[in-house]
């Protein structure tokens, strides 16, 4: 993992590797929101 890591920084640079994960962590949370959504959603749809 820790190689796969340096390999990328050098082929890419680094701004390039952390702008990546941290999209790639931002949709891992947009995902779990959109879940959450949708079960509220479904909430307020059976008080109605």
């Amino acid at each position: 993992m820790e190689q796969t890591v340096v390999t990328a920084i050098s082929a890419v640079g680094f701004p390039i590797v952390v702008t990546f994960y941290l999209l790639t962590r931002f949709q891992n949370s947009m995902d779990r929101f959109t879940e959450q959504i949708a079960e509220l959603v479904k909430e307020l749809q059976k008080r109605n």
